[in-house]
């Protein structure tokens, strides 16, 4: 039996993460660097279907294969296409699938225990039942906003994140900007009178 579990366990993967939407996202290329350290004899493979990386099926998603084989230990994962919000990419373009191939590894490494700490909760149900995302109607509506698409193309830029993207850490915090100024906008108005 292979005991090198907890070496790789003990990798410190913090410095390595990054934050997209509601996701943590491991960097495939320095997760396999590191992890080809502890075991020289690693490999993987990205399971295909009929010669396809990937797995269709219509209606619920595309979702992929990959198997790393270390030592005397052979693990399987699989991994849905998926936005930054966790929902099914129903037809994903061809880079979206490559990429969730190289996360779907980085996933199979922890499976060895490389940044197994990123996914712990994972299969928790979910407790953000009331995360609603931003709609351009609460936008006009409720926050008062004149030039809706103007506004998002602001925040996108300044958050990196498509519109469609936005997870609950980004609607908090647009909504903490457009509280203020709605806020500044009523005082100014009470002062004028």
């Amino acid at each position: 039996m292979d005991m090198r579990f907890e070496e790789v366990f003990k990798i410190d993967v913090n410095n390595k993460t990054e934050k997209k939407g509601n996701l943590t996202y491991l960097s495939w290329a320095w997760a396999w660097a590191e992890f080809k350290k502890v075991y020289p004899d690693a490999r993987y493979e990205v399971k295909k279907f009929d010669g396809l990386p990937y797995k269709k099926d219509d209606g619920v998603g595309v979702i992929v294969y990959t198997e790393v084989t270390a030592g005397d230990l052979t693990y399987e994962m699989w991994l849905p296409v998926m936005d930054v919000r966790n929902n099914t990419v129903l037809e994903p373009k061809m880079t979206e699938i490559n990429k969730t191939i190289m996360r779907c590894l980085t996933k199979n490494l922890a499976m060895f225990g490389l940044g197994l700490y990123i996914y712990a909760g994972e299969d928790l149900p979910e407790t953000d039942k009331d995360f609603h995302p931003i709609t351009e109607k609460e936008l006009s509506e409720f926050w008062d906003v004149q030039n809706v698409k103007k506004t998002i193309q602001w925040y996108e830029n300044q958050l990196g994140i498509r519109f469609e993207e936005w997870g609950a850490d980004e609607c908090e915090s647009v909504r903490a900007v457009l509280k203020e100024q709605k806020e500044k906008r009523k005082k100014a108005a009470a002062a004028k009178k």
